[in-house]
């Protein structure tokens, strides 16, 4: 989250290059799976350009840490309160990524800016 978040929609937003931008008249049922994967590509993008940039391989990734970490907080979970960790894991995950892109569609929905230039677009400011 926090690659994209920062590097990409705070950059983006208000744009078509950022996914947590809600489409005028887009359903939030049409937005979910189009910014859960959108965030995660652009993610991956971010994270690629940080490594080719510094020089460094893939293994430097730090989005596959990410999913580690969630993979080994889960296992913990397990071993303490058994199987039934994993499902509910995975709901509680489901659940938070629902709730969190909910509040993205309501911030950010309709929400237009004009390029002013080639690539190059207006300041976000309250009007």
């Amino acid at each position: 989250f926090y690659i994209e978040h920062t590097l990409g929609h705070h950059k983006w937003v208000g744009t078509d290059h950022d996914p947590a931008t809600a489409r005028y008249g887009e359903s939030f049922y049409a937005f979910l799976p189009r910014v859960v994967a959108g965030e995660f590509r652009s993610a991956w993008r971010i994270e690629c350009e940080r490594l080719r940039r510094k020089g460094l391989p893939l293994l430097h990734h730090e989005i596959p840490v990410y999913f580690l970490a969630s993979l080994t907080i889960s296992c913990v979970l397990a071993i303490f309160t058994g199987p039934m960790a994993f499902p509910f894991f995975a709901v509680q995950s489901a659940v938070a990524i629902i709730l969190f892109q909910s509040v993205n569609y309501v911030e950010h929905y309709g929400l237009e800016r004009v390029e002013v230039s080639l690539g190059q677009y207006e300041v976000v400011q309250p009007k």
